[in-house]
């Protein structure tokens, strides 16, 4: 169920083969903001529309910031920016968290997708100004150094927010008694996320001192519940 008070809110919070790929989203003013946006996600935004979102207030534009460029995060950007220009009639900005990941994302949407070139843009992610630092992180080796965390401002409250990781060694400096932390964790030890058997303990710790800690991108949902039980992590808002 919908709740207007959670910072973030979540289309759904599972890993690439679930059923609910893991997108979240925030409203700045008239600003609709999609951290990641996969087809499961924008099938769930086209049924509600972005002013569903709005709190009362109608939206302006729609941006989306990209943590790294697997299908399960970026398959519905194309069909967004297709709807939102001849449906909606509603701008989409693309923010990106390095040069390399701009090329990737225009070869994908321009090149493969066919977006009209007057339907989005391709920015900077530090551009908005509800992003206060980009994060480089590590995911797969594959595409090493080009998977982003990032630090944002929603609407005066401190986040991180991880994207797919492998380490928290890149956040923890970020992170404070002020902070809402967003993190991945996986039930099983791949190597390429956070095993919830090596990150228990971490998480509990962070959130001992204040920090707000919700747990995303779930490959096994009902075991990561179970494994938080009694402890003050918590599950990612669902919308």
């Amino acid at each position: 169920m919908e709740n207007n008070d959670q910072i973030l809110r979540f289309f759904g919070r599972g890993s690439a083969f679930s059923d609910e790929h893991n997108s979240s989203l925030f409203c700045s003013g008239s600003d609709l903001v999609l951290l990641d946006h996969s087809i499961t996600a924008f099938n769930k935004l086209r049924k509600l529309g972005p002013d569903h979102f709005g709190g009362g207030e109608k939206i302006s534009h729609i941006y989306v910031i990209v943590t790294h460029t697997h299908s399960d995060h970026i398959s519905g950007i194309p069909l967004l920016i297709h709807y939102s220009y001849y449906v909606w009639h509603l701008p989409v900005t693309v923010a990106v968290g390095s040069e390399e990941v701009g090329e990737n994302m225009l070869y994908y949407l321009d090149k493969l997708e066919g977006c009209d070139k007057d339907s989005y843009n391709i920015i900077p992610a530090d551009d908005l100004g509800f992003v206060t630092e980009i994060i480089p992180t590590e995911h797969t080796p594959n595409l090493d150094g080009k998977c982003f965390g990032y630090q944002l401002d929603v609407n005066g409250k401190k986040v991180i927010y991880t994207g797919d990781t492998r380490t928290l060694l890149t956040f923890l400096a970020y992170i404070d008694s002020e902070t809402a932390l967003y993190t991945e964790v996986s039930a099983v030890d791949s190597g390429v996320h956070l095993f919830i058997g090596d990150y228990i303990d971490v998480l509990k710790a962070i959130a001992s001192k204040g920090t707000e800690v919700y747990l995303m991108h779930l490959d096994d949902e009902k075991f990561v519940e179970d494994v938080i039980n009694g402890t003050s992590l918590k599950l990612a808002p669902l919308i």
